[in-house]
Order: structure tokens, then sequence, then C-alpha cells
């Protein structure tokens, strides 16, 4: 009777035994479980907090990019007109201004110098802009060069602004003077550089247009128009392919005119906002201003989506 009495207590005691092992086999088994669905909780938190900044990060990223696919759409309507008003036009200072800013165009007078070369400035007599009594068509390039502006700018080539900003914006250079030499000039340094399709003429002077006309077929032209009678014969010009109309005669019937005749129809030079609003409610397909960061602000908020 002992004896049984013996084995039921070790029975019971191995199957205690076996009990606890069980439950402790368990307790592990749930801690590792716990400890692996937290793990994986952690891991699916992470990777869902990832997910979100990447979405958040692609959505920055297309918000900008359509920022910018606007601002260069709205700057592709606007010619900084001398890079921006005040005493650093035409200077890089002014041009950098109207890049910044988004313009897609930026203007520059040319002269030529007494070795061929073309230069920046808005007349021919050094003096309004130098301080230097003389013409820039009788100085060598050495002369001008050591000249600077009355505010400390150097004078620049042409070939100093394609040398810059490359192919990033659309040059106009308004050609100013009917002398061949001067059309030769140009279109010798727009050849050398290969960027005729980067380079707009532009001018008062019928003669100057026709002769880059001659020679450069392809290149964009843009009369620009003094008064209604220049822009009625302008209507005629084969080699125009943009008339360009002072803000006074700025409107539908003139637009009208222009399209009705395969042209496009631009004004000069606007500044003030209402200016600029009145342009683009009339649908000016670009006009010239000496502020390029208002107009392209005001191009973003009122021209139409198209």
């Amino acid at each position: 009777m002992s004896g049984n009495r013996r084995k039921r207590k070790q029975t019971k005691k191995i199957l205690i035994i076996l009990l606890m092992t069980v439950l402790c086999v368990l307790s592990v088994f749930y801690i590792f479980s716990l400890a692996h669905s937290r793990n994986e909780a952690r891991q699916a938190e992470a990777a869902a907090e990832e997910a979100e900044q990447a979405a958040s990060e692609a959505a920055e990223e297309e918000a900008a990019q359509e920022a910018e696919t606007a601002k260069n759409t709205a700057g592709s309507r606007v010619y900084a007109h001398r890079g921006s008003a005040g005493d650093d036009e035409l200077s890089f200072a002014a041009y950098d201004k109207a890049v910044e800013a988004g313009a897609g165009y930026i203007e520059a007078d040319m002269v030529v110098s007494a070795d061929g070369t073309v230069y920046v400035a808005h007349e021919d007599e050094s003096k309004p802009m130098t301080g230097y009594d003389g013409y820039f068509s009788g100085m060598s390039d050495s002369q001008i060069d050591s000249l600077t502006t009355r505010s400390g700018n150097k004078v620049l080539k042409l070939t100093d602004l394609f040398d810059k900003y490359g192919d990033s914006v659309t040059y106009i250079v308004d050609i100013k003077y009917n002398a061949p030499r001067n059309a030769e000039a140009f279109v010798k340094t727009v050849k050398e550089y290969g960027n005729e399709k980067n380079v707009v003429a532009a001018s008062f002077l019928p003669k100057a247009l026709s002769a880059v006309e001659e020679e450069l077929p392809d290149m964009t032209k843009i009369y620009l128009c003094s008064d209604q009678g220049t822009f009625n014969a302008g209507l005629g010009y084969s080699f125009a392919d943009i008339l360009c109309v002072p803000a006074d005669i700025m409107n539908a019937d003139n637009l009208k005119a222009a399209h009705d005749n395969s042209k496009q129809f631009s004004a000069w030079t606007l500044n003030t906002e209402e200016e600029i609003k009145n342009a683009i409610e009339l649908g000016v397909d670009a006009y010239f201003t000496d502020d390029s960061a208002l107009a392209v602000r005001l191009e973003e908020e009122n021209r139409p989506a198209e």
C-alpha cells in the first residue's frame, strides 16, 4: 500500500513537473510571440511613417514642379526690358534679377565697336551710360572694356550674356541703327554661337530687320512700332513675326489685325499693375516690362490656363 502511494506521489510529481515545463514553454512562446508582434507592429508603424513621409515629399515635389511650370508659362509672356529698370539696367545685376523673377526673355540694346564687336548699350553715345564723352562705334574693344557704367558695372558684350545664361532664357536684341555693319555684326555673332533659335531680333528699323531676314530667315523678328501708322505698315512686312506697339494703341482692333495677318501682338513698355492686367485681359501675346517680378505674378494670378 505504501508502495502504491509512493508511485502515485511520483506520478503526480512527474505530472506537475511536465505541467510546469509546458507552462514555461508556453510562457516563453507567448513572450516571444508578443515580442514578435510588437516588433511587427513597430515595423508596420515605421513603414507607414516612411510611406507617409514619401507621399508628403512626392506631393511637395509635385507642387513645386507645378509652381515652376506655372512660373515658366507666365514668364514666357514677359520680356525683361534691359533686364530691369534703374541704374543697373543692361548689366548682369539687372538680368539676374529678371531671370530670378522668372522672365522668359531678356532684352538687350546693341551697339557695335570699331572692331566690329556687339556691345550692350542703349545708344551709340557713351556719355549717358558711362560718363565718358565718346561714341562706342568709334572705340576699340579695349577702350570700351576699360569703361564702367555710372553704377560701376562693366559694359557687356552680347556674348557675355550668351556665355552666362546659355539657353535658360531667350534673348531679344534691339538693333538700334540702320548702318549695315550693325546687322552684319549681329548676324555674325549669332551664327558663331549657333543660337539662332534662341535669339529674337527686334528693331524700330524695317531695313535692319530685313537685312537680318536675308541671313537668318528662321529667326523670330519683332517689329517695334512707334505709332498707328508704323503698326499698319508692319502688318504687311513679311519679315515681322511679332508686332510690338506702345501702350496707347494696345487695343482689341490692333490685336485682331495682327492675328489676322498671322503675327503675334505685343506691347511696350508696361510697368504698372493696371497696364499689365489690361494686357492680360486683352489677350496680348507678350510685352516688355521693367518689372518682371510684378508681371510674372500678375500672369500667374490673372492669365486663364490654356
